[in-house]
């Protein structure tokens, strides 16, 4: 089935999503009709208003910015992107037969409140007070557990590494260590590009002024580091991508990239460190190379199973 939406539509400019950002989050609740208004479609599936504001609320809450109309405006492309693709990941792992249990839901949820020092209960008396529905948020990790389930079964037994990419990536010496974290934004079609990466430069000016890195990531970032709040540990500088290499080795500890273009979208990368790189044993490193190479292929793969969902479906953002 082919897509309805176009380039220009992806960019959520139309004057009901400008109407939808700009106003407070009391008004957000004054009728029912507002609530329950479709502002995209798909596959027959419909994303509400509600079910955006409700996200756009969770992303602020989450990571500490300002709750204001510029946030919320700079906040809702990507959001409603995201939540786009949730819905073609969840209907994929529908398709598969792949099942996500209320009991895999509340372990998750209770491993996020665990990490916060909260109980189950308590992690949704603290989203409650803040203004969001806890559903929201088991909504959102019902679906990443679904594509989990999916990337799994269909397509990391895909993955194959060769002896050749391996000694490329061991003729590569760095001796400085990144703990790095990510946020992927994703760019669907060439001509969004520009937009994409204007985007990204207003979420770094946000995170430096103020905002939790990790908790974005977990809002928006498209890849597969989300779930771990962006997090790609330790890294080598000579395992990055050159164009990844050259926005982070001049970058101080606590310091933001800019965005910079790679294959699966725009990059933001934070340099939560530095170090002397570890000594380790030739069968160690290779390991590490190996394990590494992998996950870059998996996610590969991942971005264009979804690529291929969203080429098939149809996708309609209503103005």
């Amino acid at each position: 089935m082919s897509s309805v939406l176009s380039p220009r539509l992806w960019l959520v400019l139309g004057p009901l999503l400008l109407l939808l950002v700009t106003r407070t989050t009391p008004l957000l609740a004054e009728t029912a009709s507002e609530a329950t208004r479709i502002v995209a479609v798909v596959n027959n599936e419909p994303i509400t208003s509600r079910d955006l504001f409700e996200r756009i609320r969770l992303s602020i809450v989450a990571a500490g910015l300002a709750d204001d109309p510029e946030t919320r405006r700079r906040l809702a492309p990507q959001i409603l992107r995201g939540l786009i693709d949730e819905r073609l990941q969840v209907q994929e792992a529908r398709r598969l037969r792949l099942e996500v249990s209320e009991a895999e839901i509340e372990r998750a949820f209770a491993a996020v409140a665990q990490r916060n020092g909260l109980s189950a209960d308590g992690l949704a008396q603290t989203l409650r007070r803040m203004g969001v529905d806890p559903q929201t948020y088991r909504q959102q990790i019902a679906a990443q557990i679904a594509w989990g389930k999916v990337v799994e079964r269909d397509l990391r037994p895909r993955v194959v590494v060769s002896r050749e990419q391996i000694e490329q990536a061991l003729a590569e010496t760095s001796d400085e260590e990144l703990l790095l974290s990510e946020i992927v934004l994703p760019v669907y079609v060439a001509d969004q590009e520009a937009e994409v990466m204007a985007e990204a430069e207003g979420l770094a000016r946000s995170l430096q002024r103020e905002g939790d890195f990790a908790a974005l990531a977990r809002q928006i970032s498209a890849a597969p580091s989300a779930a771990e709040g962006g997090d790609l540990g330790w890294v080598r500088l000579d395992l990055l991508r050159p164009e990844f290499r050259a926005a982070v080795a001049n970058l101080p500890k606590g310091g933001i990239s800019n965005p910079v273009r790679g294959p699966e979208g725009v990059h933001l990368f934070l340099v939560r460190d530095r170090r002397l790189a570890t000594s380790v044993s030739a069968a160690e490193r290779e390991a590490q190379i190996r394990n590494r190479l992998a996950s870059e292929q998996l996610q590969r793969l991942a971005d264009r199973r979804l690529r291929e969902l969203r080429r098939r479906a149809y996708i309609d953002i209503r103005a």
